[in-house]
């Protein structure tokens, strides 16, 4: 499935003045000269080419250097992960409002709707075109063709939901001769629309997993809706979207229809429900599976380098770049390596939440006590990989090692020792020179990607940007289950398949008391995923539909003051915590707005609680 950006135009903008310009967008087909609809869809390359367009705007949890691509990840320099100048020139640190559309999915995703829309209504079988040799498009693969599309306009609702809540319903292409004010359907509304619709389309899709088949390994399966029908509920059943939140209780359309509804348990039950199902699928015949050979430092890497079972979603197409390029390789890279910009900078926060070796926390936890690995003193010395480096990045678990880009820390290919202190080689004797929190992202970077040209080395390196995996899943079936039956063993079970991976030993083992104690469990459980996901795009809006983004800086609070090391003094001085930012949230940062200019042309748009 070979993806493009497409360039999109609209249709009747000057009629748009009084409309949702963003149900009227359409592909450049109809932009490039064509007159009808028809000659699109009587055209097997120019169905097929609308066909794949579809896609455009699957989810690139890649694309982390970014201010404004909703679908890629912006997500997590929103969150307490990372810091990027390119995030703080958004506003998106401090108060801002409906007008800053930076990340806002509102119009990109309705132009992929109203694309999905027309292929589903104009798509047919072309068996007669040309002469025997001519391209054909049989009835059954525009069956497949349908399913797959019907699953991505159900995807599209979705990832709209995650990000403003109740949306409209868009089912059908629409003209300029329609009413295009739409109002917000109810949450309720909008998650049953989905689910059924995920129903119908697996049916038809592709039954098996693409595990083999390389230029289809981006394709949906099955196993992708039943994995996105899961987390739908997931988000049903969580407190954000269940009722925990009193000012969307109020919100109502003009005409007083109520678009939150208010607590209800069962949506738990079906959230377990649907999980389990999903995962009874995925274990059938070993369809899905954690990477795990029993190594964890080279699982936990190839694990994003190559295709493996543990994938049920990639895209086909990432925002890795080159070095060189203002993307993720580059940004990964310090400036002490040849072309590196260290712009992906890791917040102080999230290093400490990694365990050490022994699967304790380097503080004390409800659910776990601290590890004696770690030092009291922060700027005591150690030795790790032949380095000398401070003793709070020696003893670590695997997922740290995996994860941070830290002082004192020898980088491939080159071997050369990262210094982040004043004075070394990667310091703030250049603007940015020095990552601002002292540390930078590790995670998913390609070991033989490098500028200097040497044996092994290259500038840029393919690998998928992985959209759903095995192991978050594990996680979100824990969490529920903990909700509904916090006495049943799979709840830890299914943790400890994740710590298992990564080295670490069963939770039970290391703390008896948080077996069937649902609150023990529900904070290990929001740690682990923490840690897991860390810097996939998942962290927002896990603290967001937890409800716990109002917290303090630690306990999964996304405004207040954050950390890193002190980049400004040499060793020791430079292991510190000093205040590097503060950043703002407040109520209404639990949705994103509607875009204002959406708002100020609808008669019937009401905007989400606070803005």
């Amino acid at each position: 499935m070979k993806q493009k950006i497409a360039k999109i135009l609209s249709v009747g903008l000057l009629a748009c003045t009084a409309w949702s310009c963003s149900f009227l967008d359409v592909s450049d087909e109809l932009a490039g000269g064509l007159s009808d609809i028809s000659q699109v869809f009587s055209n097997v390359n120019r169905t097929k080419r609308w066909y794949g367009q579809v896609f455009n705007n699957r989810p690139d949890y890649s694309a982390v250097f970014v201010s404004s691509s909703p679908m890629g990840n912006p997500w997590a320099s929103m969150a307490d992960e990372i810091y990027t100048r390119e995030m703080e020139k958004a506003g998106k640190y401090v108060e801002w409002n409906s007008s800053n559309t930076n990340c806002s999915r509102w119009t990109t995703l309705y132009e992929s709707i109203r694309q999905a829309n027309i292929f589903l209504e104009q798509a047919h079988a072309i068996v007669d075109e040309g002469g025997p040799d001519a391209n054909r498009l049989t009835e059954d693969q525009v069956k497949l063709y349908k399913a797959n599309v019907r699953f991505m306009r159900a995807a599209y609702h979705y990832y709209l939901m995650e990000q403003f809540g109740p949306i409209p319903i868009v089912d059908h292409s629409m003209t300029l001769n329609d009413d295009l004010d739409l109002p917000r359907n109810s949450l309720d509304e909008v998650i049953n629309w989905i689910d059924s619709e995920l129903v119908a389309c697996m049916q038809e899709m592709y039954q098996e997993p693409y595990h083999d088949q390389e230029d289809m390994r981006a394709v949906p399966t099955k196993g992708t809706a039943m994995a996105l029908r899961a987390k739908l509920w997931v988000y049903a059943a969580s407190p954000l979207f269940n009722g925990g939140w009193p000012e969307a209780l109020a919100l109502t359309n003009t005409d007083g229809k109520r678009l939150f509804p208010d607590y209800d348990a069962t949506k738990i039950q079906t959230a377990v429900d649907r999980l389990r199902e999903f995962l009874d699928y995925a274990e059938q015949g070993n369809r899905y599976s954690l990477y795990n050979t029993g190594n964890p430092t080279s699982d936990l890497y190839n694990l994003f380098q190559e295709y493996s079972k543990e994938i049920i979603w990639a895209t086909s197409t990432s925002s890795w770049g080159k070095l060189g390029d203002i993307a993720f390789d580059t940004m990964a890279t310090p400036r002490c390596e040849p072309q590196g910009q260290g712009g992906l900078h890791l917040l102080q926060e999230l290093v400490d939440d990694f365990y050490m070796k022994d699967g304790r926390p380097i503080k004390e936890t409800s659910f776990l006590s601290k590890s004696d690995l770690y030092p009291d003193n922060e700027a005591e010395m150690g030795t790790y990989n032949g380095v000398e480096v401070s003793r709070m990045y020696v003893d670590r678990e695997p997922r740290f090692y995996n994860t941070v880009t830290f002082s004192g820390m020898k980088w491939h290919i080159s071997k050369n020792e990262i210094q982040f202190y004043k004075g070394g080689n990667s310091d703030n004797s250049v603007a940015d020179g020095a990552p601002r929190t002292g540390y930078l992202l590790y995670k998913r970077m390609n070991h033989t990607v490098h500028g200097s040209g040497v044996s092994g080395a290259v500038t840029s390196k393919y690998r998928p940007s992985i959209i759903f995996r095995l192991a978050e899943f594990y996680l979100l079936y824990a969490e529920m289950l903990n909700e509904l039956e916090p006495q049943n063993d799979d709840v830890l079970k299914y943790v400890n398949l994740v710590r298992q991976r990564a080295g670490l030993p069963n939770l039970e083992e290391l703390n008896p008391a948080i077996k069937g104690n649902q609150e023990l469990q529900r904070e290990a459980i929001r740690r682990e995923s923490r840690v897991e996901l860390a810097t996939e795009g998942q962290r927002y809006f896990d603290v967001r539909r937890w409800m716990i983004a109002d917290k303090e800086v630690g306990e999964g609070g996304q405004g207040g003051t954050f950390t890193g090391m002190n980049v400004d003094q040499p060793e020791p001085g430079y292991y510190t915590r000093t205040k590097m930012q503060s950043r703002v949230f407040k109520n209404k940062n639990y949705l994103f707005p509607i875009p204002l200019d959406e708002i100020q042309r609808s008669k019937v748009l009401v905007q989400n609680p606070g803005w």
